[in-house]
């Protein structure tokens, strides 16, 4: 059975371990980054399988004048609402069961429920993420740009996905 909950000061080693098992393709994040994440996105759950933790999604809103990572700035100069995805990250033990996919859909209905028809996200294309840019696919993203990052040495894909928000 699967649970998507807060992320917990208990659940803070299972994600920097499993952040830093997929550095290649994530933003390198320590404690101290993890802890003000924790605080500042709208989204930072946890996701569970038969009460062991199976993955994770941060989601960030627009306005947050201190997060300095280049992509997210990126969105934030170009639309004035949005909800940047950080990272969707599932234990590779936990592929294939469509975690990924909840955990996005968790996402959209955040942005469903608060009318912010963007969600954005950022995959690295060089070193190529396939399986990532495989799943954004799937879940209808669309390029819109890219950027180097760290040096350099790293290319993202700048994605969105538009939803559509039924009023009334």
């Amino acid at each position: 059975m699967e649970n998507i909950t807060r992320i917990e000061p208990k659940d803070y080693d299972y994600v920097l371990k499993l952040n830093e098992e997929n550095v290649n393709v994530l933003i390198p994040t320590d404690r101290e980054e993890l802890e003000y994440l924790a605080e500042k996105a709208v989204l930072f759950h946890v996701i569970y399988v038969d009460e062991n933790p199976a993955g994770f999604v941060i989601a960030l809103r627009e306005g947050l004048k201190d997060y300095d990572f280049r992509s997210y700035r990126w969105f934030e100069e170009r639309y004035p609402r949005f909800l940047y995805i950080d990272r969707v990250v599932v234990d590779k033990k936990y592929w294939k069961r469509g975690l990924g996919r909840k955990l996005y859909q968790c996402a959209f209905d955040y942005a469903r429920e608060k009318d912010i028809e963007i969600v954005a996200a950022a995959i690295t294309t060089v070193p190529y993420n396939e399986e990532s840019m495989a799943f954004h696919a799937k879940m209808e993203f669309h390029e819109i740009g890219e950027q180097l990052i760290r040096g350099g040495t790293v290319r993202i894909s700048q994605q969105v996905k538009e939803l559509r928000i039924v009023k009334g």
